[in-house]
């Protein structure tokens, strides 16, 4: 253990380096070639899932997942690909956010959530809840099958009282909104990262234990929740995290932080996390005035490591490190 939590540090510590040696870089997001029917893709949550090939998902779209390959320079190789989701009957998978990918069994299986807040209606006035916790079994062809967790919003609130209050409010008064889930293999759960509620200078995730890929997909399947608050160093501004995702090089998360509602000015943030510290390390990174990430992924190309990134204004950007991003 004393051997690989070196190697961990040291992967984490050539990553900073390179930041600091190539100076402050800002990040501009590339448009995608097409958009999802009339409007730009809201790109959320991603994960890999070939060689220079992901799927994320656009929260305004509930019903598929959507497949991007890249060339070796970064580029769009094909056109994006739509996987509808097999399974899924309208009402649960309400506003997904985020995506995981778990490897079970030699089987790529992903995790969609939804982001669990309350919006309010339009004409009725009654507040709609977002809801789902949704096993997709993925394949590199055909549609994609899907297995929904029924009751997951519901059983979270049971077993951890500390969100109930949050749980009944909109987003931008402060409620519950979570808008990224990872996958840590090394304690078997899923990591949910809140963009709200949110204190000043801190963010949280919620961590669960799963069955991920036994049977049945279903509340038994998951062990007691517990929530996670971790310092942002040197800020004092409310903070969100807008997705996170686990490196298996590194055995660290990534996580995009941004504003906790839709207004204000707080900043887009990249920062690692190790999974138990009380603290993240901010990453030498600033984005465009007019990016908005909602999803990254980290994936290797044989000699070193990029980061993918995907906007909910309908573009992506990759960055190597320690060469410049694309």
């Amino acid at each position: 253990m004393g051997k690989w939590t070196a190697r961990v540090a040291a992967a984490l510590h050539s990553i900073e380096e390179a930041a600091r040696r190539f100076g402050r870089r800002k990040i501009r997001s590339t448009p995608f070639g097409e958009k999802n029917g009339k409007e730009p893709f809201n790109a959320s949550g991603v994960v890999q899932v070939g060689p220079r090939r992901f799927v994320f998902v656009d929260n305004h779209d509930p019903s598929a997942l959507f497949e991007l390959a890249l060339t070796p320079d970064g580029g769009q190789a094909e056109r994006i690909w739509r996987r509808p989701l097999v399974g899924l009957v309208e009402g649960q998978l309400l506003d997904p956010e985020g995506l995981a990918g778990v490897e079970h069994d030699g089987e790529n299986l992903i995790i969609a959530a939804s982001s669990l807040c309350v919006r309010n209606g339009n004409e009725s006035g009654r507040q709609r809840l977002s809801d789902g916790l949704v096993r997709v079994r993925y394949t590199p062809s055909g549609d994609l099958h899907t297995e929904v967790l029924d009751g997951f919003r519901a059983w979270l609130l049971t077993h951890e009282p500390s969100l109930v209050e949050a749980a009944g409010r909109v987003p931008d008064e402060g409620g519950l909104n979570v808008e990224g889930v990872a996958w840590d293999p090394r304690t078997r759960a899923l990591v949910f990262g809140l963009r709200g509620p949110a204190d000043a200078g801190r963010i949280a995730v919620v961590r669960v234990p799963v069955d991920a890929g036994g049977a049945p997909w279903a509340i038994s399947s998951l062990g007691a929740p517990s929530v996670l608050r971790i310092t942002v160093p040197k800020s004092s501004v409310r903070q969100g995290i807008r997705d996170i995702s686990y490196d298996d090089q590194t055995g660290s998360f990534l996580i995009v932080l941004g504003r906790s509602k839709s207004t204000g000015n707080e900043p887009f943030q990249l920062c690692t996390w190790d999974g138990s510290s009380d603290e993240v390390r901010l990453l030498d990174v600033t984005f465009h005035k007019s990016m908005k990430p909602e999803g990254v992924t980290t994936f290797s190309d044989g000699c070193h490591q990029s980061i993918l990134i995907v906007d909910d204004g309908g573009g992506y950007a990759v960055l190597d490190w320690p060469n410049r991003p694309h």
